[in-house]
């Protein structure tokens, strides 16, 4: 049989004259299979799919299998697996299969070798003590040493002809999904309980729901990002670096990225390559005040004094009344003054050495120390700098928030 997935309302919409012949012409038919009742209930669940049966590519659909995929977090191994229902099963005991009769077997072969290409890790049959003859052959099409059964109880039940229980389940042997991946139905809720998981701390389970989705969707943007922002937290930089950088070669205009790259690299004590990072990012956004003053401060890190004191200057040709620059604008000026200090006292010493004579320290006693000079100043290292930083975990934005330039005056304006 040929097979086609149905997944969209208005595709379920447009096959309502098929689904009605069907409907009247199956003795199997129940009121949770109409067309009516699915239309009501299909729009409140977010992930369905039909199975639709052909005989031939030209032929009519013969049979349909309506499902539904729930998600839920493993205990033993703290996965996320996904669960394969029956629309129509519960509460009737019966597949959920609408189909022209004398196609039963043919059908139900076909829709099983549907669901074994799917990614999940359980199946529910309900209300067994009315089971079909269709829902045994289901059933059977899972017997083989890739699957256990289990009862609603947990207890692992045979796969012998009858069906005793009120409620079985066919589980994957591993307890994992099928093919170990998430179900492409279940890749955006999975995300979305990750970010949750990691606003509230639960790193370990965030972690997780984070590699799970880049698993099986590498491309999967923000769940990347969320795992190098979830390192970040955990202060594994290296790897929040390694992150940064592939996101970067996907998305090369994107500022805040670039500029947790740079928290990365500072992070790890990397001042002349956080440098570099911060300082392409600024020729880029000139207006952003804190990537200006780490620019400055990984400068001073990577000794290269001249460049930092220009940079902490810069802010001096930059109007504006964000409460973030100005905030930045104020400890740029602390760090001058103090370098400005600490070069003031270095000369002292050092002019005090040129003056000094071979025998001036030839009255010290054995054991004195050597006088203190009269100000003590004390640099700040380029970490201690740092602040104000961007917020952590979550709450950072992919976009950078829209800025105007006014490249008229002489001073840029923001």
């Amino acid at each position: 049989m040929f097979t086609q997935i149905i997944e969209r309302i208005e595709d379920f919409e447009s096959i309502r004259k098929i689904w009605d012949e069907l409907y009247q012409n199956d003795p199997d038919s129940h009121p949770s299979l109409s067309w009516d009742w699915l239309h009501q209930y299909l729009p409140r669940q977010q992930r369905w799919f039909i199975l639709a049966l052909k005989q031939s590519d030209e032929a009519q659909y013969c049979a349909f299998l309506p499902l539904r995929v729930a998600t839920y977090r493993d205990k033993n191994s703290g996965l996320f697996c996904d669960e394969i229902l029956m629309i129509g099963n519960h509460g009737s005991g019966r597949t959920g299969l609408l189909c022209t009769p004398g196609l039963e077997g043919e059908a139900v072969d076909a829709s099983a070798s549907v669901i074994r290409r799917e990614n999940w890790a359980s199946m529910r049959f309900d209300c067994l003590d009315l089971a079909s003859v269709r829902t045994e052959r289901l059933l059977h099409a899972f017997a083989d040493e890739q699957f256990i059964r289990e009862d609603a109880s947990g207890r692992e039940r045979g796969f012998g002809p009858q069906l005793s229980a009120r409620c079985l389940i066919v589980k994957t042997r591993t307890g994992r999904n099928l093919h170990d991946c998430l179900n492409h139905r279940s890749i955006d809720f999975v995300f979305e309980r990750a970010m949750d998981l990691h606003s509230r701390g639960k790193l370990d389970a965030a972690e997780t729901g984070y590699r799970q989705v880049i698993h099986a969707d590498p491309k999967h943007i923000y769940a990347r990002f969320g795992l190098a922002q979830l390192c970040t937290d955990r202060g594994d930089h290296a790897e929040a670096e390694h992150l940064y950088r592939g996101l970067l070669s996907a998305l090369r205009e994107a500022p805040k990225i670039q500029h947790r790259l740079g928290d990365a690299q500072l992070a790890q004590g990397f001042y002349s390559e956080a440098s570099k990072t911060f300082a392409n990012l600024l020729a880029r956004h000139p207006h952003l005040g804190l990537v200006r003053y780490k620019l400055a401060a990984c400068l001073l890190g990577a000794g290269q004094r001249d460049a930092a004191i220009a940079t902490f200057l810069s802010f001096e040709e930059i109007i504006s009344d964000d409460s973030e620059h100005l905030r930045c604008k104020l400890r740029a000026q602390e760090a001058l003054l103090r370098l400005k200090l600490r070069a003031e006292v270095q000369g002292h010493r050092a002019a005090r050495r040129a003056t000094q004579k071979p025998f001036a320290h030839a009255g010290r006693r054995s054991g004195d120390a050597p006088s203190a000079p009269a100000i003590a100043v004390r640099l700040l290292p380029p970490a201690a700098l740092l602040k104000p930083s961007l917020p952590g975990g979550v709450s950072a934005h992919l976009h950078a928030r829209p800025s105007q330039f006014d490249g008229k005056g002489s001073k840029l304006k923001h």
